[in-house]
């Protein structure tokens, strides 16, 4: 998934997936960094259709309210209330912001097991590298350097065994 931001009036565009799989890893976790960033894109992207639904809804309450009190100014408060609820377009806009909500709500609950997620496997290779550490079985994580010397005195035996094949053939 590619995201594009304006941020300080510049355009960033993001490939997550690209960006944030990781090869040298098993298939459990090379992923878990990218779907979290592609489901906190789809969770913001949820959540700003949320806020641009409810400032709609108020903004027409507000019209609404104002269209009331001018054809009749003596209206109270709560009978203003009630007219607006009872327009047919007031539950079409709630259905709006509910199912905006859940959206919003859903995409941050998947972001989260994702995040949870990424907790267990790293608790999961910790672990991993603790059985290691306590079986001796354990690969450095740099190799260690061999001295010039045994490095070349390996090349040279090696030279001589290859000789030494191709004289017998």
């Amino acid at each position: 998934m590619k995201v594009k931001l304006m941020v300080d009036g510049q355009e960033i565009s993001v490939d997550l997936e690209k960006e944030l799989t990781i090869v040298d890893v098993g298939v459990d976790m090379d992923q878990v960094a990218s779907k979290m960033a592609y489901w906190a894109a789809l969770w913001a992207a949820a959540e700003g259709e949320r806020v641009k639904t409810d400032a709609f809804y108020r903004n027409w309450r507000a019209n609404m309210g104002q269209e009331l009190l001018a054809a009749d100014p003596k209206l109270s408060e709560w009978k203003v209330k009630q007219r607006i609820e009872a327009d047919a377009y007031f539950s079409k806009i709630k259905e709006a912001i509910a199912k905006a909500t859940y959206n919003s709500t859903l995409t941050k609950s998947v972001y989260d097991s994702f995040r949870i997620k990424a907790n267990a496997l790293q608790s999961k290779g910790a672990m991993m590298r603790a059985e290691l550490d306590a079986t001796g079985m354990t690969t450095p994580g740099k190799p260690k350097k061999r001295a010039k010397a045994e490095r070349d005195a390996r090349v040279d035996k090696m030279r001589k065994d290859l000789k030494k094949t191709r004289n017998e053939k």
